[in-house]
C-alpha cells in the first residue's frame, strides 16, 4: 500500500473510532474497536475491521452494517474528499491468528512444546 493510503486508512480508523465511541447513540457500537482500514487502490470501498467482545461479533457487524449511511455521512464532515468510499464492515481475526501461531489454547495457558 502507498504511503498516500497508509496515511488515508490512518486518519479514517481514528476518525472512525471517535464516530462509534463519542457520537454514536448505539451502546454496542462503544464496545467496538475499529482496528484497521484496508482501503481499495481507488478509494471506493474501504473494509472496516472491528474487534469487539466474544458473542457479541455478529450483532455489532449487522448493526453497523445497516448504520453504514450514517457512519459514512459523519466520516463525510471529519474528512474531506470528493466521494466518501463504501464502507464494509468485517471481523478482525488477527488475535485468534496470533493465538493460533503462538500455540495458545483459550485459558491463555502455553501447550507443551514437542522435543
Amino acid at each position: 500500500m502507498s504511503y498516500r493510503l497508509e496515511k488515508f486508512a490512518s486518519t479514517m480508523q481514528q476518525a472512525l473510532g471517535e464516530i462509534l465511541s463519542q457520537e454514536s447513540l448505539n451502546p454496542d457500537f462503544k464496545r467496538a474497536s475499529v482496528v484497521r482500514v484496508q482501503l481499495a487502490r481507488d478509494l471506493k470501498r474501504a473494509t472496516v475491521y472491528i474487534a469487539s467482545p466474544a458473542g457479541a461479533e455478529e450483532a455489532i457487524l449487522k448493526q453497523l452494517a445497516g448504520a453504514a449511511g450514517f457512519i459514512k455521512k459523519q466520516l463525510a464532515s471529519k474528512m474531506i474528499l470528493r466521494h466518501m468510499p463504501e464502507l464494509d464492515f468485517a471481523r478482525d481475526t488477527a488475535l485468534e491468528l496470533e493465538q493460533k501461531i503462538l500455540g495458545l489454547n483459550p485459558e491463555g495457558n502455553h501447550e507443551e512444546a514437542d522435543r
